[in-house]
């Protein structure tokens, strides 16, 4: 989720997207799931971290839309290159 304020000042935003692969490891703790300690251990020992990242081209805002709009349309552009379900917030 973005913060709105990012998006109002009119400036160009620089999209990028970044899908971790969890099959050497996981990068995200479940702190339900594994205490921090254990989590730790689990990432110092993990083979690698891997990640792909895509550089997405300069967005702009377009003059009929608000903040809101420009950070759904960049988070939508985000999400359909990772490979990810854009959800509402």
């Amino acid at each position: 989720m973005f913060k709105k304020g990012s998006f109002e000042i009119g400036g160009t935003v620089y999209p990028v997207a970044i899908k971790y692969d969890p099959r050497f490891g996981d990068a995200f703790w479940n702190s339900s799931k594994f205490g921090m300690v254990s989590y730790l251990l689990r990432m110092m020992s993990s083979w690698a971290i891997v990640c792909s990242v895509w550089y997405l081209p300069p967005m702009s805002r377009e003059e009929d839309e608000d903040a809101v709009q420009f950070a759904n349309r960049v988070k939508a552009a985000i999400a359909r290159q990772g490979g990810l379900v854009d959800l509402l917030w």
